[in-house]
């Protein structure tokens, strides 16, 4: 009967550090996981945004050709939404690029599920600070950041962002024993 090492990541199993190890990795080791969870599921919920924009254009541009027999307003409508389709493919072409997500393709299972738990304590963090925290007015942020009038005050709130709170010791520990498992590339 093999024994388990408590240091080698169990797939498909809920971990509990706690009892088993202790930290993984540096204090800065730990800083830059947290935010590599925080800054992925962000993303990835702003591509799942704009997705969902996109399709409610095209239903609106559907119902104005069909519905309305309204054909230059809903050509223009479709333009806007296959706009939106590009700048959604845009930002999920980059955001694979940057979070290496090819080079982690063997543990990208699990390393989904790690973003997926982290993006609703995302998503709860920002409402809890008076943000847009709802996947459907997630861009409401992003509009909020590019205006002059509510920047600042933007700034200001997501100063309260408590990583801590959105990224637990455990889940941080388990990312940097998957991406030690697969080693260095």
């Amino acid at each position: 009967m093999s024994e388990i090492d408590p240091y080698e990541p169990q797939f498909g199993a809920d971990p509990q550090p706690e009892v088993g190890y202790g930290r993984q990795g540096n204090a800065l080791t730990q800083w830059a996981l947290a935010r590599y969870l925080v800054g992925r599921s962000i993303g990835e919920s702003l591509g799942a945004s704009l997705l969902l924009f996109a399709v409610v254009l095209a239903g609106v541009a559907a119902g104005l050709w069909w519905g309305l027999d309204s054909h230059g307003w809903a050509v223009l409508v479709a333009i806007i939404a296959v706009i939106v389709l590009f700048l959604r493919w845009v930002l999920m072409a980059l955001l694979s690029r940057l979070t290496a997500t090819r080079q982690y393709a063997p543990i990208e299972r699990r390393l989904g599920q790690l973003v997926a738990q982290t993006r609703g304590d995302v998503l709860g963090e920002l409402r809890r600070l008076g943000l847009p925290g709802r996947l459907w007015t997630l861009p409401l942020l992003a509009v909020r950041l590019l205006r002059r009038a509510s920047r600042a005050e933007t700034f200001a709130r997501l100063k309260g962002f408590d990583l801590d709170r959105v990224v637990p010791a455990s889940r941080v520990d388990e990312l940097h024993m998957l991406i030690k498992a697969v080693g260095p590339r």
